[in-house]
């Protein structure tokens, strides 16, 4: 079967594995067009944005003055159900240049193999759906002596993608007056297999509200950044401000509250089709799934454990996306 790749736009030079082994997400993407492909790739893409956006708290208060803490966290974007699977979405026409037929234009040429147009998405699992010649596209085919299966679309099978996960080192430090500044970074490194080598950084401010004025339980707003890149195939970026609200009770903290968040992401793949498949984006073109929230709210609930310099934390962000923080800490709080 004619076969066509929509590979990622990747600098060799840099030494980083190939698509094939390292970039799943991307190598995976064959026979899509420009909507398909975004239907795929969307829990990778929005997942992806609700991480970067779903809040990066420890505690019900900021630490005190030269507190510090330093740690590792971990965090991931559960796609739900319906995020598993997308109805496929197929071309109305398409021009086809036969050396023996001339130019044609065929409307509806291509049906579903298996009569179903739901195939699964980067989430979800088992083969990708398989269109094949239809009506008098198939019949031309035939007539000029061509086998319609080499002009077969394959959408990719799923890759059981179960969470989006980020991994990054976070530092903490208590500077006085009620607020802390925390830090977090990621050195180029393979997250996930899907996803290849990325880098990520931040930041999170977070100040003590209730300590100007009287309240039985801690106040903190907090404000912050972080940031996701590959090398030339993926950019992303969110923002969280929110205020939670919690109380401590001897080694355990317990906190919840609401965060406003703002994030965006972006894949880019090159296309290659030099078989000129008809229906298919033309070989070289570079395309682009982008996701983005604006204003999406996230609920948070979490609890603190500390064991003299040690600490475990972890939080749960219900909303669009759920969203799920765990981190392993030390330093004097």
């Amino acid at each position: 079967m004619k076969r066509y790749l929509l590979s990622l736009i990747l600098p060799v030079s840099l030494g980083l594995a190939s698509p094939a082994e390292a970039q799943d997400v991307v190598s995976q993407i064959q026979a899509l067009a420009a909507e398909n492909a975004d239907a795929y790739a969307s829990p990778l893409t929005e997942g992806l944005a609700y991480t970067l956006a779903a809040g990066y708290m420890d505690r019900s208060a900021p630490m005190s003055a030269l507190g510090f803490d330093v740690g590792v966290r971990f965090l991931g974007s559960r796609p739900s159900r319906e995020h598993r699977t997308f109805q496929a979405v197929l071309p109305e026409s398409i021009v086809f240049q036969h050396p023996t037929m001339g130019e044609r234009t065929y409307h509806d040429p291509y049906q579903s193999r298996d009569e179903s147009l739901e195939t699964p998405t980067i989430a979800g699992n088992g083969e990708g759906l398989v269109l094949v010649p239809a009506g008098q596209f198939e019949a031309d085919l035939l007539e000029a002596g061509e086998n319609p299966d080499d002009y077969q679309v394959a959408f990719p099978s799923g890759l059981s993608l179960p969470v989006t996960p980020l991994v990054v080192v976070h530092a903490t430090l208590g500077v006085g007056v009620g607020t802390e500044m925390s830090v977090r970074y990621l050195p180029k490194a393979e997250v996930a297999p899907e996803l290849g080598r990325v880098s990520s950084h931040g930041f999170t401010v977070s100040h003590l509200v209730s300590r100007w004025v009287g309240l039985p339980v801690d106040l903190t707003a907090v404000v912050g950044y972080q940031t996701m890149s590959g090398e030339g195939f993926l950019e992303a970026s969110g923002t969280h401000v929110g205020l939670t609200g919690g109380i401590g009770a001897g080694p355990m903290d317990f906190f919840g509250g609401a965060l406003v968040r703002n994030a965006s992401s972006e894949l880019t793949y090159r296309v290659e089709n030099p078989d000129d498949l008809p229906g298919l984006p033309e070989d070289g073109a570079e395309l682009s799934v982008r996701s983005s929230t604006s204003a999406s709210p996230g609920y948070v609930l979490g609890a603190r454990l500390q064991l003299l310099a040690l600490n475990l934390s972890g939080h749960y962000t219900f909303g669009a996306h759920d969203v799920f923080s765990l981190k392993l800490g030390l330093g004097l709080p």
